[in-house]
């Protein structure tokens, strides 16, 4: 039986949040490899991207939502806009998955990134740094892991899974 949009984006945002759990508890400890934090941050952003997914099916399913084109910045928008009120989803999500976003942008542009301590940095052309810490990374998985149990309960309310 072939699986339904939803239970597939389910799937591959936890399929990806496995991936930075794993990157971060059993990886990095040995490696010690700063890069391998970068690697944490994209895999927490595609899986709230893929969990964005199975609850936009969810309400196209029930009709909540119009069709919508594949274009994750639009897709981004009309779950800000509807579902995160709608379900009474809290705004820090939100906010989180723009704050991954930026720090992966800013990784691509920056000249200048190093390991200090247990900190990753990044200075752009005009001297700006942003780091992040092993602490903020196991906050990010915290939250994200948050944020897949409050999909997986809206998408699982009513339905035989």
């Amino acid at each position: 039986m072939p699986l339904t949009p939803i239970h597939e984006a389910k799937r591959k945002a936890m399929q990806q949040f496995d991936a930075a759990f794993f990157l971060m508890h059993k990886t990095y400890p040995v490696v010690k490899d700063p890069k391998l934090l970068i690697g944490v941050i994209h895999n927490l952003v595609q899986s709230f991207e893929h969990a964005i997914d199975a609850i936009l099916a969810y309400e196209r399913l029930l009709r909540l939502i119009p069709p919508y084109p594949e274009d994750t910045k639009f897709k981004f928008s009309l779950f800000r806009d509807k579902t995160m009120r709608r379900n009474k989803i809290p705004s820090s999500f939100a906010a989180l998955l723009m704050d991954l976003k930026e720090f992966i942008e800013l990784q691509k542009k920056c000249p200048v990134e190093f390991q200090r301590g247990s900190r990753y940095v990044l200075c752009n052309k005009n001297y700006q740094i942003r780091s992040v810490s092993i602490k903020d990374i196991k906050g990010y998985l915290h939250q994200t892991k948050e944020f897949l149990d409050i999909i997986n309960k809206i998408t699982t309310i009513n339905r035989k899974e």
